[in-house]
């Protein structure tokens, strides 16, 4: 039985093989066969991956098109406005001074207290400052009568006119020596240069003071300042007598007046400072109080939106996206104000569909299914 079949299969192998494969020594024949037979190994294992790799299209795919919720948002007029980050400032505060030295004698206002101008704050003890003035008014009083007797002297002819006018001298002297000890001892008295609310105290009775030392720090309660720095794109927007508000962190909102816009920068900061004049009339406002100061600039179109919708593009541009003709578009924005309610925004059509849920999730271009947002807020 095994031979018929090995007879069967070598004419066979005569048969239909090529002569020059019969032809070739029988290592070359089993050489070749084993190399066929990995070529058809592998031809098999690529067909399977592409069979593998194929689709099958018989299979249901779910929708490729996401829903997304969308608001309108309609354009309203608005002031473009710029917010500058700034503290309150007395306009007028002072630290007042001796002009004398001395014992501290008393002391006749205390911090908070509400003094007038002229108001003695600290009192130096005279000592022989009194006796000084006496002296000096006794030798104004002596000089006044040699003048006298030396002028009716000169018109008799008995004093020559030199010595007249070492008398008037001696008198003028005299004069100014009393003058000196009357200010003197008027500067005993530390007096307020304005009216104004005592700030600081930086004396006690019998203390020492010599001339610049600090009695009493005095601040004028009216006008206050909100002063702030702005950068050099913004500075030319902003002119003095502008009107101008003061959003303070202690919840008083004051509208007041851009009375100084510097011209020069602060080389450090590059920044430019900018000073709003605020009524005080209770003296409500605190020196040093955190504000944002408002600035209105021009007036524009704008749409109000929540920060929570904004997203930010691949250079870091801040934008929204909307929905036009069932794609998805980012559009820039520019932020003209903001608050804790939002942010009023320029940038955009008049009426616009804006995405408030799932602009996170679809990509500039795509389509997408646009439904409205039934609380109708962009948020």
């Amino acid at each position: 039985m095994f031979r018929q079949i090995a007879s069967t299969v070598s004419r066979l192998y005569d048969q239909y093989l090529p002569g020059f494969w019969l032809r070739l020594k029988p290592r070359y024949q089993w050489a070749g066969g084993i190399a066929i037979l990995v070529g058809l190994w592998v031809a098999t294992g690529v067909f399977n991956s592409q069979a593998a790799q194929k689709p099958d299209d018989s299979v249901d795919k779910p929708s490729s098109t996401p829903s997304v919720r969308v608001t309108q948002l309609v354009a309203t007029d608005r002031d473009a406005v710029i917010i500058v980050r700034g503290r309150t400032q007395a306009q007028h505060e002072v630290d007042v001074r001796a002009e004398v030295e001395g014992v501290v004698q008393a002391i006749h206002f205390d911090k908070g207290d509400r003094v007038k101008k002229g108001d003695t704050l600290c009192e130096i003890r005279l000592n022989d400052r009194g006796a000084k003035v006496a002296q000096a008014a006794a030798l104004v009083a002596q000089t006044q009568k040699e003048l006298q007797v030396a002028q009716d002297l000169y018109k008799q002819g008995f004093r020559s006119k030199t010595q007249l006018a070492q008398s008037e001298a001696a008198y003028a002297q005299a004069q100014a020596g009393l003058a000196t000890m009357n200010v003197a001892l008027a500067n005993t008295h530390i007096k307020a240069p304005f009216d104004g609310i005592v700030d600081d105290r930086y004396v006690n009775a019998g203390d020492y003071m010599r001339p610049g030392d600090k009695c009493e720090m005095v601040i004028a309660p009216e006008p206050f300042l909100a002063v702030g720095t702005v950068s050099e794109h913004e500075v030319g927007q902003i002119h003095v007598g502008d009107t101008a508000s003061a959003k303070l962190v202690t919840g008083e909102n004051v509208t007041g007046t851009v009375t100084f816009v510097a011209d020069r920068a602060d080389p450090a900061t590059r920044t430019f400072r900018v000073e709003v004049q605020l009524p005080n009339p209770d003296a409500k406002l605190r020196d040093g109080v955190s504000a944002d100061i408002s600035v209105p600039v021009r007036h524009v179109k704008a749409q109000h939106i929540s920060p929570g919708i904004m997203v930010l593009d691949d250079s870091g541009v801040p934008g929204v996206r909307v929905v036009i003709n069932g794609r998805v578009k980012f559009l820039p924005i520019a932020i003209v104000s903001d608050g804790p309610d939002g942010a009023w925004v320029t940038g955009l059509p008049d009426n616009i569909d804006v995405i408030t849920v799932g602009q996170q999730f679809v990509s500039d271009g795509q389509r997408v299914k646009a439904v409205s947002d039934k609380n109708g807020k962009s948020s």
